[in-house]
């Protein structure tokens, strides 16, 4: 299978937009952006994210290692550009983050979830990050989405209750 035209399909798939970021054995935090993101369970409280095994952040992610999903807001695409990036420094080194035992915030972030690692399982060419969640914040805001190579922003121009319904099995309509 072509992997280009495969990439071309999940992009028809709109998403949020999240950057992970995690405090890091080596001399500074990671951040990464991510759309495979996916709430797993309420009970317990768990996510999921995948990884590129070729990332050099993967090693920040060990079992029960802590990282923090921050989904982006509207107007934070510079944002999600900037750690979507590899290879350079992508946070300032000072004394914040060393003294601090939580991942860095993204300031101005939709919500920030708190997370352990608690499972990474092989998924090809990625890794599945299972998250425990700890703690969850959240403000109002309009969310960053993805769709097709492109950042945009959510419409409330119509409510679920003008969209068609789905027919029921019998192939009518509820």
């Amino acid at each position: 299978m072509d992997p280009r035209e495969l990439r071309k399909v999940f992009g028809l798939f709109t998403t949020g937009v999240t950057v992970v970021t995690a405090i890091n054995p080596g001399p500074e935090p990671v951040g990464v952006t991510a759309n495979s993101v996916t709430s797993v369970s309420l009970d317990p409280p768990l996510i999921l994210w995948c990884l590129a095994n070729k990332s050099s952040s993967l090693k920040a992610f060990e079992l029960d290692s802590p990282f923090a999903i921050h989904i982006l807001a509207a107007h934070q695409a510079d944002i999600a550009l900037h750690f979507a990036r590899s290879g350079a420094s992508k946070f300032e080194v000072d004394a914040w983050w060393r003294s601090h035992p939580t991942p860095p915030d993204i300031e101005g972030a939709l919500a920030r979830i708190e997370c352990r690692v608690s499972h990474l399982y092989p998924g090809g060419d990625h890794t599945i990050i299972v998250g425990a969640i700890e703690k969850v914040s959240a403000r109002n805001a309009q969310p960053l989405a993805f769709h097709a190579s492109r950042f945009g922003r959510f419409s409330n121009d119509q409510s679920a209750s003008e969209v068609s319904p789905w027919p029921d099995p019998r192939g009518t309509w509820l």
